[in-house]
């Protein structure tokens, strides 16, 4: 055998062993982009369950006397919309990443809209709360819990880094505290808090 045979079967053997290699890679490609879908689909599903049974247990909630509203975690707390930006989702007690997965979450140590004080709910912002990338002053917003319903309008917008956690720190007022991540469209953990504070208006 020459050296130009050798060369060529070299170059031959060199070639497999590069589409092969391609060949797994493409695989590899394929299994992680199916697995990628499947997580996706079987997250969104789990979600939306859970916010048709919390929006079932919430109807029955209403039904029971008010000494016994206690809420625990992970129970539906109530309902959140925004009209205008065709936000609409269930709220359930909590802010753990379990809750926040399915719903968005209320604060546990802040109020509740029957008393006094700030209630602050929390929702992620590539999903329940992806739509106040456009809010407004004087939007409006909708809470229902199994007390009543109640109405606030947006008055106030800010973006804050993580420790600000005085902007939901119960107040004298009876307001709303809405949290989410910013950048909204940031890819990774996003570094600062997007901040939406509403005051209640009467309901007609």
């Amino acid at each position: 055998m020459n050296l130009d045979q050798q060369t060529m079967r070299a170059r031959s053997r060199q070639r497999r062993v590069g589409s092969a290699i391609l060949r797994a890679i493409e695989i590899g490609c394929w299994s992680g982009g199916i697995l990628a879908i499947v997580f996706v689909a079987l997250i969104s599903w789990n979600s939306v369950t859970f916010q048709s049974k919390a929006a079932k247990r919430l109807g029955s909630l209403k039904q029971l006397p008010v000494q016994k509203k206690i809420f625990q975690p992970g129970d539906p707390f109530g309902r959140i919309s925004i009209p205008r930006l065709g936000v609409s989702a269930m709220v359930a007690e909590g802010v753990d990443e379990t809750t926040l997965r399915h719903a968005v979450g209320h604060f546990p140590e802040s109020a509740v809209p029957e008393t006094p004080g700030t209630v602050a709910l929390a929702g992620h912002r590539d999903t329940f709360f992806r739509g106040l990338a456009n809010v407004r002053i004087k939007d409006l917003v909708l809470l229902e819990t199994p007390s009543g319903k109640y109405q606030y309008e947006v008055v106030r917008t800010a973006v804050v880094g993580p420790q600000h956690v005085e902007l939901v720190q119960p107040s004298s007022e009876s307001d709303l505290t809405l949290v989410t991540c910013f950048p909204f469209h940031y890819i990774g953990p996003a570094p600062d808090r997007f901040i939406v504070q509403a005051l209640r208006i009467p309901t007609d």
